[in-house]
């Protein structure tokens, strides 16, 4: 099995901008939400809330 890492710093923060949760939120093919509340997420809210 092969691994790939970013050996160099400039190859490291490459991937580290392309691979950020925040470059990643909406879809490059339409620009909807990839990421969107699960139900442990909004069941936890409700419950959360006094």
């Amino acid at each position: 099995m092969a691994v790939h890492v970013p050996l160099t710093l400039e190859a490291q923060l490459e991937a580290r901008a392309l691979m950020m949760s925040t470059n990643n939120i909406l879809s490059p093919a339409n620009g909807e939400p990839i990421i969107v509340p699960s139900q442990d997420v909004v069941l936890g809210s409700v419950l959360h809330d006094p």
